[in-house]
């Protein structure tokens, strides 16, 4: 009678052992495919960076010489580096485009991963990329979300109304102050004419630079916040 039930209890005991192995496994496949794709979203997001920072460096260097005269994309006869200019001028549409789509999928693919973490964000996955494509709400949403994403990542509390860090400003700063440089550089290099046309590509080259650096500081904030949700979480998912 003993041996049978020391016999029942030692089966239940190893049935229960095998069936919270099985839970363990299946979580532990279910946190590597996340960790798996949030690390294939930064590394693609950091690649499109790179090829943004290296076309943009050509452009700033096409943007000096048109300065100096050595370039004129005005001229009714294109010569050798007006025309590679060209072409560069659209792979730099295009490769920026590109590091958009990756961008976003990356912030999309951030914000996703604490959801699934349990952590309550302000904002949801979708809208943090969607708050870029808003006109007005685009100036400081995006700002607003980065924030949030790098403290929270961090383990940071009231992560929505912090001071941001250091990085993170002068991204944004970058950024905006970037695209308005650019904006007024195509205005006047459109419909200006002899000085305003060289202050223009002046300018122009003051705002590649500055997209230049914004690119440079948001590889360093992809990084960080990665590195962060691959170490502080998991820290923090062993002590729960």
């Amino acid at each position: 009678m003993i041996a049978s039930v020391c016999l029942a209890v030692w089966l239940q005991f190893n049935h229960f052992k095998v069936h919270s192995n099985a839970e363990e496994s299946i979580q532990n496949v279910q946190d590597s495919a996340t960790f798996t794709a949030r690390d294939r979203a930064a590394r693609n997001a950091e690649y499109a960076i790179f090829a943004y920072i290296g076309i943009s460096a050509i452009v700033l260097v096409f943007e000096l010489l048109e300065l100096a005269g050595v370039v004129n994309l005005l001229s009714p006869v294109y010569g050798p580096l007006e025309q590679i200019y060209t072409v560069v001028l659209i792979a730099h549409t295009a490769i920026f485009l590109v590091s958009v789509v990756f961008v976003c999928m990356w912030i999309y693919r951030a914000h996703a991963n604490l959801r699934e973490r349990g952590i309550e964000m302000e904002t949801s996955p979708g809208w943090a990329v969607g708050w870029f494509f808003v006109p007005i709400m685009n100036l400081f949403k995006p700002f607003q979300n980065m924030r949030e994403l790098w403290a929270e990542s961090h383990l940071e509390s009231d992560a929505y109304g912090d001071p941001a860090p250091g990085d993170i400003g002068a991204w944004w700063a970058c950024w905006i102050v970037g695209n308005i440089v650019s904006y007024v550089s195509v205005r006047m290099s459109a419909f200006d004419t002899g000085e305003g046309i060289s202050v223009g590509v002046a300018i122009g080259a003051v705002g590649s630079g500055l997209t230049i650096a914004c690119a440079l500081l948001l590889r360093k904030i992809i990084r960080d916040i990665t590195s962060a949700q691959n170490t502080e979480l998991n820290v923090r998912q062993v002590f729960e």
